[in-house]
Protein backbone atom coordinates (compact mmCIF):
# COMPACT_ATOMS: atom_id res chain seq x y z
CA UNK A 1 0.00 0.00 0.00
CA UNK A 2 1.16 3.19 -1.04
CA UNK A 3 1.58 5.94 2.16
CA UNK A 4 1.07 9.50 1.91
CA UNK A 5 4.62 9.95 2.83
CA UNK A 6 5.25 7.89 -0.60
CA UNK A 7 2.48 9.63 -2.79
CA UNK A 8 4.25 12.88 -1.54
CA UNK A 9 7.65 11.66 -2.18
CA UNK A 10 6.36 10.36 -6.19
CA UNK A 11 4.85 14.17 -6.79
CA UNK A 12 7.76 16.04 -5.74
CA UNK A 13 10.11 13.69 -8.20
CA UNK A 14 7.61 13.54 -10.88
CA UNK A 15 7.35 18.00 -10.77
CA UNK A 16 10.95 17.92 -9.94
CA UNK A 17 11.83 16.39 -13.10
CA UNK A 18 9.25 18.11 -15.08
CA UNK A 19 10.55 21.95 -14.01
CA UNK A 20 14.31 21.32 -14.77
CA UNK A 21 13.74 21.71 -18.74
CA UNK A 22 12.72 24.93 -17.98
CA UNK A 23 15.29 25.61 -15.22
CA UNK A 24 17.55 25.14 -18.01
CA UNK A 25 16.02 27.66 -20.15
CA UNK A 26 15.76 30.02 -17.56
CA UNK A 27 19.51 30.25 -16.66
CA UNK A 28 20.14 30.57 -20.51
CA UNK A 29 17.95 33.86 -20.31
CA UNK A 30 20.04 35.18 -17.70
CA UNK A 31 23.11 34.89 -18.99
CA UNK A 32 24.23 32.32 -16.51
CA UNK A 33 27.52 30.41 -17.17
CA UNK A 34 27.06 26.64 -17.86
CA UNK A 35 30.54 25.78 -15.74
CA UNK A 36 28.41 27.93 -12.78
CA UNK A 37 25.26 26.18 -12.87
CA UNK A 38 27.25 22.38 -12.73
CA UNK A 39 30.00 23.44 -9.94
CA UNK A 40 27.08 25.22 -7.39
CA UNK A 41 24.38 21.99 -8.30
CA UNK A 42 26.80 20.05 -7.47
CA UNK A 43 28.71 20.95 -4.57
CA UNK A 44 25.67 22.43 -3.16
CA UNK A 45 23.60 18.83 -3.57
CA UNK A 46 26.70 16.93 -2.54
CA UNK A 47 27.55 19.02 0.43
CA UNK A 48 23.70 19.06 1.68
CA UNK A 49 23.94 14.76 1.38
CA UNK A 50 26.79 14.20 2.67
CA UNK A 51 25.69 16.78 6.00
CA UNK A 52 22.33 14.04 5.69
CA UNK A 53 24.63 11.18 5.29
CA UNK A 54 26.93 12.17 8.50
CA UNK A 55 24.05 12.65 11.06
CA UNK A 56 22.52 9.62 10.03
CA UNK A 57 26.04 7.69 10.45
CA UNK A 58 26.09 6.73 6.99
CA UNK A 59 29.47 6.23 5.40
CA UNK A 60 29.73 8.81 2.37
CA UNK A 61 33.10 8.82 1.95
CA UNK A 62 33.66 4.98 1.41
CA UNK A 63 37.05 3.87 -0.30
CA UNK A 64 38.65 4.11 -3.78
CA UNK A 65 36.05 2.37 -5.57
CA UNK A 66 33.01 4.31 -4.01
CA UNK A 67 34.80 7.92 -5.31
CA UNK A 68 35.57 6.40 -8.87
CA UNK A 69 32.56 5.06 -9.40
CA UNK A 70 31.32 8.83 -8.33
CA UNK A 71 33.99 10.12 -10.72
CA UNK A 72 32.83 8.37 -13.57
CA UNK A 73 29.49 9.00 -13.02
CA UNK A 74 29.91 12.73 -12.68
CA UNK A 75 32.00 12.61 -16.18
CA UNK A 76 29.14 11.09 -17.50
CA UNK A 77 26.59 13.08 -16.06
CA UNK A 78 28.12 16.44 -17.14
CA UNK A 79 28.65 15.95 -20.41
CA UNK A 80 24.40 15.81 -20.90
CA UNK A 81 23.70 17.82 -18.11
CA UNK A 82 25.92 20.81 -19.69
CA UNK A 83 25.07 20.17 -23.23
CA UNK A 84 21.36 20.22 -22.10
CA UNK A 85 22.51 23.82 -20.57
CA UNK A 86 23.56 25.15 -23.78
CA UNK A 87 20.66 23.51 -25.98
CA UNK A 88 17.96 25.17 -23.77
CA UNK A 89 19.66 28.22 -25.54
CA UNK A 90 18.86 27.21 -28.96
CA UNK A 91 15.82 25.29 -28.60
CA UNK A 92 12.21 25.77 -27.13
CA UNK A 93 11.68 24.45 -23.33
CA UNK A 94 8.29 22.77 -24.55
CA UNK A 95 10.65 20.57 -27.44
CA UNK A 96 13.47 20.12 -24.83
CA UNK A 97 11.12 18.69 -22.34
CA UNK A 98 9.87 16.45 -24.90
CA UNK A 99 13.08 14.92 -26.31
CA UNK A 100 14.92 14.37 -22.53
CA UNK A 101 11.75 12.60 -21.60
CA UNK A 102 12.50 9.44 -24.49
CA UNK A 103 15.29 8.89 -22.30
CA UNK A 104 13.53 5.44 -20.47
CA UNK A 105 12.70 4.60 -24.56
CA UNK A 106 16.86 4.59 -25.04
CA UNK A 107 17.79 3.36 -21.68
CA UNK A 108 15.89 0.00 -23.03
CA UNK A 109 17.09 0.28 -25.78
CA UNK A 110 20.86 0.53 -25.00
CA UNK A 111 20.05 -2.71 -23.02
CA UNK A 112 18.68 -4.36 -25.40
CA UNK A 113 22.17 -4.03 -27.75
CA UNK A 114 24.39 -4.66 -24.92
CA UNK A 115 22.28 -7.80 -24.01
CA UNK A 116 21.12 -6.79 -20.71
CA UNK A 117 17.37 -7.15 -21.52
CA UNK A 118 15.70 -9.64 -23.69
CA UNK A 119 13.52 -8.48 -26.90
CA UNK A 120 10.02 -8.11 -25.66
CA UNK A 121 6.88 -6.81 -28.05
CA UNK A 122 5.65 -4.08 -25.97
CA UNK A 123 8.73 -1.98 -25.45
CA UNK A 124 9.58 -2.74 -29.45
CA UNK A 125 6.21 -0.94 -29.84
CA UNK A 126 7.52 1.61 -27.52
CA UNK A 127 10.50 1.83 -29.49
CA UNK A 128 8.36 2.10 -32.72
CA UNK A 129 6.19 4.84 -31.15
CA UNK A 130 9.23 7.10 -29.81
CA UNK A 131 10.59 7.56 -33.02
CA UNK A 132 7.02 8.04 -34.58
CA UNK A 133 6.74 10.97 -31.92
CA UNK A 134 10.31 12.10 -32.02
CA UNK A 135 10.02 11.98 -36.21
CA UNK A 136 6.53 14.11 -35.76
CA UNK A 137 8.42 17.14 -33.29
CA UNK A 138 11.36 16.88 -35.86
CA UNK A 139 9.77 17.54 -38.98
CA UNK A 140 6.30 19.48 -37.48
CA UNK A 141 9.05 22.56 -36.29
CA UNK A 142 8.63 25.88 -37.83
CA UNK A 143 10.40 25.87 -40.83
CA UNK A 144 11.09 22.54 -41.13
CA UNK A 145 8.48 21.48 -43.49
CA UNK A 146 9.66 24.33 -46.15
CA UNK A 147 13.06 22.20 -45.52
CA UNK A 148 15.19 24.72 -43.50
CA UNK A 149 16.93 21.89 -40.38
CA UNK A 150 16.84 22.95 -37.08
CA UNK A 151 20.12 21.91 -36.28
CA UNK A 152 20.45 22.91 -32.69
CA UNK A 153 16.66 20.66 -32.55
CA UNK A 154 18.41 17.95 -34.39
CA UNK A 155 21.71 18.32 -31.67
CA UNK A 156 19.17 17.71 -28.75
CA UNK A 157 17.97 14.40 -29.82
CA UNK A 158 21.88 13.48 -28.23
CA UNK A 159 20.53 14.18 -24.89
CA UNK A 160 18.72 10.97 -24.30
CA UNK A 161 21.69 8.51 -25.59
CA UNK A 162 24.04 10.32 -23.46
CA UNK A 163 21.81 10.13 -20.30
CA UNK A 164 21.67 6.41 -21.18
CA UNK A 165 25.49 6.00 -21.37
CA UNK A 166 25.52 7.30 -17.35
CA UNK A 167 22.67 4.88 -16.78
CA UNK A 168 24.65 2.20 -18.08
CA UNK A 169 27.50 3.04 -16.54
CA UNK A 170 25.86 3.28 -12.92
CA UNK A 171 24.49 0.14 -13.44
CA UNK A 172 27.19 -1.35 -14.46
CA UNK A 173 30.22 -0.30 -12.09
CA UNK A 174 27.88 0.22 -8.82
CA UNK A 175 30.46 -0.46 -5.51
CA UNK A 176 29.28 -3.45 -4.05
CA UNK A 177 27.41 -2.55 -0.42
CA UNK A 178 27.67 1.07 -1.20
CA UNK A 179 24.72 2.74 0.05
CA UNK A 180 22.55 4.78 -2.44
CA UNK A 181 23.06 8.50 -0.47
CA UNK A 182 26.92 7.74 -0.68
CA UNK A 183 26.86 7.05 -4.29
CA UNK A 184 24.76 9.96 -4.78
CA UNK A 185 27.14 12.12 -2.27
CA UNK A 186 30.51 11.15 -4.20
CA UNK A 187 28.54 11.67 -8.29
CA UNK A 188 27.17 15.37 -7.07
CA UNK A 189 30.52 16.27 -5.54
CA UNK A 190 32.49 15.12 -8.17
CA UNK A 191 30.24 16.61 -10.51
CA UNK A 192 31.02 20.25 -8.94
CA UNK A 193 34.87 19.60 -8.48
CA UNK A 194 35.49 18.15 -12.45
CA UNK A 195 33.23 21.68 -13.78
CA UNK A 196 35.80 23.94 -11.86
CA UNK A 197 38.80 23.97 -13.97
CA UNK A 198 36.01 25.12 -16.64
CA UNK A 199 34.72 27.53 -14.47
CA UNK A 200 38.14 29.19 -13.67
CA UNK A 201 38.99 29.25 -17.61
CA UNK A 202 35.92 30.28 -19.12
CA UNK A 203 33.89 31.89 -16.14
CA UNK A 204 36.41 33.29 -13.51
CA UNK A 205 34.57 34.99 -10.77
CA UNK A 206 37.37 37.96 -11.31
CA UNK A 207 36.11 38.24 -15.26
CA UNK A 208 34.47 41.47 -15.53
CA UNK A 209 31.69 40.14 -17.43
CA UNK A 210 30.35 38.61 -13.52
CA UNK A 211 27.03 38.55 -13.14
CA UNK A 212 25.37 40.05 -9.87
CA UNK A 213 25.01 37.43 -6.92
CA UNK A 214 21.53 38.10 -7.05
CA UNK A 215 20.78 36.32 -10.70
CA UNK A 216 21.98 32.77 -9.26
CA UNK A 217 19.38 32.74 -6.66
CA UNK A 218 17.13 29.99 -9.17
CA UNK A 219 20.55 28.26 -9.01
CA UNK A 220 20.71 27.82 -5.28
CA UNK A 221 16.79 27.13 -4.97
CA UNK A 222 17.46 24.42 -7.61
CA UNK A 223 20.32 22.76 -5.72
CA UNK A 224 17.86 22.61 -2.37
CA UNK A 225 15.04 21.06 -5.02
CA UNK A 226 17.40 18.22 -6.44
CA UNK A 227 18.77 17.25 -2.95
CA UNK A 228 14.81 17.11 -2.19
CA UNK A 229 14.50 14.52 -4.94
CA UNK A 230 17.71 12.91 -4.66
CA UNK A 231 16.57 11.97 -0.97
CA UNK A 232 12.46 10.82 -2.65
CA UNK A 233 14.61 9.21 -5.60
CA UNK A 234 16.66 7.04 -2.90
CA UNK A 235 14.05 7.01 -0.78
CA UNK A 236 11.12 4.64 -3.31
CA UNK A 237 14.07 2.83 -4.77
CA UNK A 238 14.36 1.65 -1.38
CA UNK A 239 11.01 1.02 -0.20
CA UNK A 240 9.08 0.58 -2.98
CA UNK A 241 11.48 -0.53 -5.91
CA UNK A 242 12.19 0.50 -9.38
CA UNK A 243 8.61 -0.25 -10.83
CA UNK A 244 6.72 1.93 -8.66
CA UNK A 245 9.26 4.78 -9.09
CA UNK A 246 10.15 4.79 -12.97
CA UNK A 247 6.42 5.73 -12.77
CA UNK A 248 7.28 9.07 -11.90
CA UNK A 249 7.96 9.81 -15.39
CA UNK A 250 4.50 9.46 -16.92
CA UNK A 251 3.92 12.97 -14.37
CA UNK A 252 7.21 14.25 -15.21
CA UNK A 253 6.67 14.31 -18.99
CA UNK A 254 3.34 16.59 -19.15
CA UNK A 255 4.64 18.43 -16.67
CA UNK A 256 7.58 19.33 -18.13
CA UNK A 257 5.70 20.55 -21.36
CA UNK A 258 2.77 22.25 -19.17
CA UNK A 259 5.40 24.31 -16.80
CA UNK A 260 7.37 25.32 -20.28
CA UNK A 261 4.37 26.20 -22.02
CA UNK A 262 3.05 28.56 -18.73
CA UNK A 263 6.57 30.70 -18.79
CA UNK A 264 7.92 30.11 -22.47
CA UNK A 265 4.70 29.45 -24.72
CA UNK A 266 5.50 27.82 -28.03
CA UNK A 267 2.48 25.43 -28.50
CA UNK A 268 1.15 24.17 -31.22
CA UNK A 269 -1.58 21.28 -32.13
CA UNK A 270 1.40 18.93 -33.52
CA UNK A 271 3.17 19.28 -30.19
CA UNK A 272 0.22 17.96 -27.91
CA UNK A 273 0.15 14.88 -30.49
CA UNK A 274 3.93 14.24 -30.46
CA UNK A 275 3.12 14.36 -26.51
CA UNK A 276 0.32 12.11 -26.80
CA UNK A 277 2.50 9.21 -28.60
CA UNK A 278 4.96 9.84 -26.32
CA UNK A 279 3.12 8.75 -23.25
CA UNK A 280 1.62 5.67 -24.87
CA UNK A 281 5.02 4.33 -25.72
CA UNK A 282 6.37 5.51 -22.23
CA UNK A 283 3.48 3.04 -20.93
CA UNK A 284 4.58 0.00 -23.37
CA UNK A 285 7.97 0.33 -22.00
CA UNK A 286 7.54 0.53 -18.23
CA UNK A 287 4.74 -1.26 -17.80
CA UNK A 288 3.06 -5.45 -18.57
CA UNK A 289 6.43 -7.64 -19.14
CA UNK A 290 8.81 -4.63 -18.68
CA UNK A 291 8.00 -4.12 -15.49
CA UNK A 292 7.95 -7.92 -14.38
CA UNK A 293 11.40 -7.72 -15.32
CA UNK A 294 12.40 -4.92 -13.75
CA UNK A 295 11.12 -6.27 -10.29
CA UNK A 296 12.62 -9.44 -10.58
Amino acid sequence: MTSPRHLLYFLCLGLFWGISPSLYRHWGVLGVPVSHVIFLTGIGVGGVLALICQLRGIDWIGGLRLQLFGLGCALLMNIPFGLGLVFARHVPATELALIISTAPIVNYLTALATRRENAAPRRLMAILLGFVSTAILVVTRQGMLSGEVSWWLIAAFSLPFLYSAYNWFAALWWPPRAHAMAAGVAESLWSGLVALPFLLFFAPPWSAEQLPLNTYGTVLLASGMWVIERIAFFTLIREKGAVFTVQAVYLSTPAAVVIALAFYGGADGWLFVSLAILMGALYLNNSGSAARQTSA
